[in-house]
């Protein structure tokens, strides 16, 4: 999933070679080996490391909330849904908001299309832990271990190979409680597909948790794809949130609309604070609160 171009919380699109001698994190927006070993390490780092180790010199001048992105991402699904029983976490990555879920829900399912991610997801299932290595400077690069929080009932978990843009391949997996897609969206090639099946995995009354920082990039989507980003044939704005909204209105409501900050780390002395917006809508159909 998440910018964390797919970091994410960002659902990573195809199986590259690792570039030799690149200094761009594979985390930040524009990058695309999500299938070599240093991808799956930068992902294991934003989504496990603790604040300390994750920017342990700029953490003091950092909103804290920013330093546990995935923690905040499952949070407003726990928030928001009205039953608990089944979670969706399309493009998991490296499955800490998917563990992270299971705190609140009985069953959570993450898939990714990212087959490297997902093996790494099952390992940490298994094992708890796993050892990664974190770039301090330049080639200097120290072994850490990445582990799921305490607390945590893995066994909730389940996790597969799929595609956002084609999740019927994921068979019949039911509808969902609570489905979050977190920094997911402009990473997709075919975002309107998306926005156009989604609510079929979502029960009338549920929750879809919708999390981009909207970086927009043909090397991911085509221009012709965008949702927003961009000026209409009127010299217009075209802006993601609110196309996002009108796309989803037939079957849903927007419960709350509100910023999401998250730090990505390249080295000790460099990073990347971005602000994704946090979307939550909610299925219509569904029985009333009064």
């Amino acid at each position: 999933g998440v910018a964390v171009g797919g970091v994410l919380s960002y659902l990573l699109l195809k199986s590259t070679k690792t570039v030799i001698g690149s200094v761009r994190s594979v985390t930040a927006s524009g990058s695309t080996v999500y299938e070599s070993d240093r991808a799956v390490d930068e992902y294991l780092q934003f989504h496990y490391a603790p604040a300390e180790q994750l920017a342990p010199l700029v953490s003091p001048f950092v909103n804290q909330s920013a330093l546990d992105f995935p923690r905040l991402c499952a949070t407003q699904c726990a928030k928001h849904a009205r039953t608990k029983g089944r979670a969706l976490d399309v493009g998991c990555a490296v499955g800490r908001h998917t563990f992270e879920l299971a705190r609140d829900f009985d069953e959570v399912v993450g898939f990714d299309y990212s087959k490297a991610f997902i093996e790494t997801c099952v390992k940490l299932q298994k094992q708890d832990k796993l050892p990664y290595k974190c770039t301090v400077e330049s080639d200097i690069r120290d072994t850490r271990t990445a582990a799921v929080p305490a607390g945590i009932e893995k066994s909730k978990c389940k996790f597969v190979v799929g595609d956002a843009c084609n999740m019927q391949a994921l068979g019949d997996v039911g509808q969902f409680d609570s489905v979050l897609a977190a920094n997911l969206l402009c990473r997709l090639p075919d975002p309107h597909k998306f926005l156009r099946e989604i609510s079929g995995y979502v029960k009338p009354g549920g929750v879809l948790v919708l999390v981009s920082p909207y970086s927009w990039l043909s090397e991911y989507t085509k221009q012709a794809n965008w949702v927003g980003g961009f000026y209409d044939g009127a010299g217009k704005a075209v802006m993601t949130a609110e196309s996002v909204k009108a796309a989803l209105a037939g079957a849903f409501d927007v419960e709350a609309d509100q910023n999401m900050p998250f730090l990505i780390r390249e080295h000790q002395r460099k990073y990347q604070l971005g602000c994704s917006n946090c979307l939550v809508f909610r299925r219509k159909g569904g029985p009333s609160t009064g």
